[in-house]
């Protein structure tokens, strides 16, 4: 278990997520104007995968969850 502080961790998390979706963004020659449209729809995309995922969604939180400890 990690102990940490949760506004800092997901700070930290939020900057990894925008450093992924502009390299996927790159990936897909999205040019900058068209950021904010490829986000909503690539989002919705991802919100899919993870319906379809094996594993439910709860499960899959709880995992995550029980990685930290926040102080």
């Amino acid at each position: 278990m990690i102990e940490t502080n949760r506004a800092e961790h997901m700070r930290m998390l939020d900057r990894q997520i925008l450093g992924l979706l502009v390299s996927r963004a790159a990936e897909s020659e999205v040019q900058p104007h068209e950021f904010a449209e490829f986000l909503d729809t690539h989002i919705e995309a991802i919100r899919r995968l993870s319906e379809e995922h094996p594993t439910p969604l709860a499960e899959r939180i709880g995992k995550a969850a029980g990685r930290y400890r926040f102080r």
